[in-house]
């Protein structure tokens, strides 16, 4: 994950050997990839975020020829032809599809040939919202199966809906890679209180006010939450929430005081 510019498209494109690395190595597969590069890529997928094909070609002559490419049968589009309703779009010509449709191809394409690992660079953009929602379930289900999927996004509810795992990228450097409920728990922790009367200049040790409403006050937690609520017991205190962080929250956290962000 990161803002437009960060370096995920970049990232992808080193992995995938279409870029070289100044400094350092990459390995996948436990294979590094300067040396074997092609027998990476056989077990690979990939759905670049500008995708585009040959426009004259008809959809299924499109997918005889990435067949042959991949030593594979035409046959083995059939299961995600069904699964995605592509049917109709299989005589019509690559340059005479929506974009929506023409996105649908780039992902059944990425996913044909069975692979270990798919790179997918913002896979969903064109897709109408049922549509995503049955992709979603096809990634948790591919997932499941013993694959993995690496995919950049800026869409915040799709990364903590389907992801097990994220990387947040500024200024092309990882400054968070861990699991996603962890980062929750770890970076920071929110703290909504409301009282039954006004407190003047109400402050609370450990804590950053971030937000008031009324009688209602949010906080962002810098210390462990039991130091924070040996002084809110003092307080006139109606109620307390301790809500999780939302992953909207936790990548503004990454961001903040980076306004050209």
């Amino acid at each position: 994950m990161g803002p437009n510019g960060a370096g995920k498209t970049t990232t992808i494109r080193l992995l995938l050997n279409l870029l070289k690395p100044s400094s350092g190595s990459i390995a996948i597969f436990n294979l590094p990839l300067s040396t074997h590069s092609y027998q990476i890529r056989t077990r690979c997928g990939y759905l670049p975020g500008e995708f585009s094909a040959y426009g004259m070609m008809p959809v299924q002559e499109f997918m005889r020829y990435l067949a042959a490419i991949r030593r594979k049968s035409l046959s083995d589009f059939n299961p995600l032809i069904e699964r995605f309703g592509f049917e109709k779009a299989l005589s019509q010509k690559i340059k005479h599809l929506s974009h929506g449709t023409r996105q649908k191809l780039g992902i059944i394409q990425s996913f044909f040939h069975h692979p270990d690992l798919v790179i997918l660079d913002e896979p969903t953009s064109g897709l109408d919202p049922l549509v995503k929602e049955d992709f979603y379930q096809f990634l948790r289900e591919y997932q499941q199966s013993g694959k993995t999927i690496f995919f950049s996004s800026h869409n915040l509810p799709e990364v903590e809906k389907i992801c097990h795992r994220i990387a947040i990228i500024r200024d092309a450097e990882l400054v968070a890679l861990e699991d996603i409920n962890d980062l929750r728990k770890k970076r920071f922790r929110k703290l909504i209180i409301e009282l039954d009367k006004q407190v003047e200049n109400l402050t609370i040790p450990g804590t950053k006010l971030v937000k008031t409403d009324g009688l209602k006050y949010e906080f962002i937690m810098e210390t462990e939450i039991r130091q924070v609520m040996k002084s809110v017991v003092q307080l006139p205190v109606t109620d307390i929430i301790v809500p999780e962080a939302t992953l909207e929250e936790i990548f503004l956290y990454f961001y903040k005081g980076r306004h050209n962000d």
